[in-house]
């Protein structure tokens, strides 16, 4: 394309036959690439699920659920049957047909996510592994509960009860 400035001219690049080049260098199209993947990959932290959490805030939550099944069951005089899998949790009343899903804002249910790889109810001497673990919460002061080992790789927690129903996480492992 022919001008008549000769600065323009000047600062067009030619090739060695002297045709004028057209495009982007290599230099500048690597530039433009790294620009693009470090956004990428900032965008891609920033939306990391809020529900891919950390082990011990899944177990601190369950913890409270816990604790709040527990008052539930002394208010209402009826125990709270609660049913944990490496999935996730729910809690069920006793209704006057049997066992009925607790009401979402009562007493909700979780889901673990992703899924655990282990879920052990029980002590070192009489660990129940089971698909399904039930758990019931009554209404008497002193709780049988024997402790909740969640794992998920190498994450463990482990919850605990201080013997009159208030749940806690005990113990924490990286």
């Amino acid at each position: 394309m022919p001008t008549g400035n000769p600065a323009a001219k000047a600062m067009t690049r030619t090739s060695a036959t002297g045709v004028p080049e057209a495009g982007f260098t290599l230099i500048e199209l690597m530039v433009v690439l790294l620009i693009v993947g470090i956004a990428l990959g900032a965008v891609t932290l920033s939306f990391r699920s809020p529900t891919q959490q950390p082990l011990s805030r899944e177990g601190e939550r369950l913890a409270a659920v816990l604790n709040l099944a527990k008052d539930e069951a002394g208010l209402t005089g009826q125990p709270v049957l609660l049913k944990l899998d490496r999935q996730g949790w729910r809690f069920f009343q006793a209704g006057p047909a049997g066992w009925v899903a607790a009401p979402e804002d009562q007493l909700p249910a979780g889901q673990f996510n992703p899924p655990l790889d282990g879920v052990v109810f029980g002590d070192a001497v009489a660990v129940a592994h089971s698909e399904m673990i039930q758990y019931w919460i009554g209404v008497e002061e002193i709780d049988d509960f024997k402790g909740l080992r969640l794992q998920r790789g190498t994450q463990v927690v482990q919850l605990a009860t201080d013997g009159l129903g208030h749940y806690g996480v005990a113990q924490a492992a990286p």
